[in-house]
């Protein structure tokens, strides 16, 4: 229960609505210029524009492409935050349960030198634990890119 309350708030906190819309600007006959979605009678149409409402998204990378894994185990609340977080932010990744699967026990062995969960790589760069902080930053650093 408090697990879906907690997975609600986030995807809530981290929601946002990016758009764009279109305005027309338009004179009336005294040379007074307004902003509309349409020209109202009596006005002349001077120019039409798309205003963004949110992020510039000509920059937008491609979520499927980033490959991210997050190694769990069961009954692990720090895993469960970082799958709820993830999913709060609409990222895809794989889960890798390395309970009872070797080859996958070798696999985050060889990325981080020890045998401990939760692990989030994102691309070069690995997270031990839930820090979203960390998360954030290596998420936003990829999907901002300046």
């Amino acid at each position: 229960m408090i697990r879906n309350v907690v997975f609600i708030m986030m995807y809530i906190l981290c929601q946002f609505a990016y758009s764009a819309v279109d305005i027309v600007i338009c004179e009336d006959n005294e040379g007074n210029q307004s902003f509309h979605q349409a020209c109202p009678p009596g006005t002349n149409l001077i120019e039409k524009k798309k205003v963004s409402t949110g992020k510039d998204t000509s920059k937008e990378v491609d979520l499927a492409e980033l490959n991210i894994v997050i190694y769990t185990i069961p009954e692990c609340l720090s895993c469960e935050e970082v799958i709820i977080y993830m999913k709060s932010r609409d990222i895809p990744f794989n889960e890798k349960d390395i309970n009872k699967d070797v080859e996958t026990q070798k696999e985050l062995t060889e990325i981080t030198g020890k045998l401990t969960v939760p692990v989030t790589v994102i691309g070069e760069d690995h997270i031990t634990g839930y820090d979203r902080e960390k998360i954030a930053s290596i998420l936003d650093r990829i999907l901002s890119p300046e």
